[in-house]
């Protein structure tokens, strides 16, 4: 299956999907581009191999899956730092918050948080490992 390189444009859009239930706008859309187009070029100058990201997003795999997967072979650190650079650009903006902080105490909802979260994350890895074996993307 040839796979065709997605633009940052699309590429943003996907991996904020997986990651965020708010809509992206364009403002940071074009400053996902210039942090990938100079400074992630700059900071990160071995980073080449950009087939895992293009697959995933090509594929519409879960990329909080495959990236947790890659995370645990030593693997994906350019996915990985492509969500990390999105998290950045969004964690600033009002409408993130909620996503970042919890602002009710709760010490119930903290631990049934702390178990959806550990359930989830035992989802997400099961989830991941068949996707990165599925798809060939070790």
């Amino acid at each position: 299956m040839a796979d065709r390189a997605p633009s940052l444009a699309e590429e943003a859009r996907y991996l904020h999907a997986c990651l965020f239930r708010a809509p992206l706008d364009a403002v940071t859309v074009a400053r996902y581009e210039a942090a990938l187009e100079v400074g992630h070029a700059l900071a990160c100058p071995g980073a080449v191999n950009l087939s895992v990201v293009s697959k995933v997003v090509a594929r519409s795999l879960d990329a909080e899956a495959v990236e947790f997967a890659l995370r645990r072979l030593d693997l994906g650190r350019d996915l990985a730092r492509r969500m990390q650079i999105l998290c950045y650009l969004v964690e600033v903006q009002p409408a993130y918050f909620g996503e970042f902080v919890n602002v009710e105490r709760s010490r119930g909802r903290a631990w049934a948080g702390l178990l959806g979260a550990t359930l989830r994350s035992a989802w997400k890895l099961v989830k991941g490992e068949y996707l990165v074996r599925r798809h060939g993307l070790v």
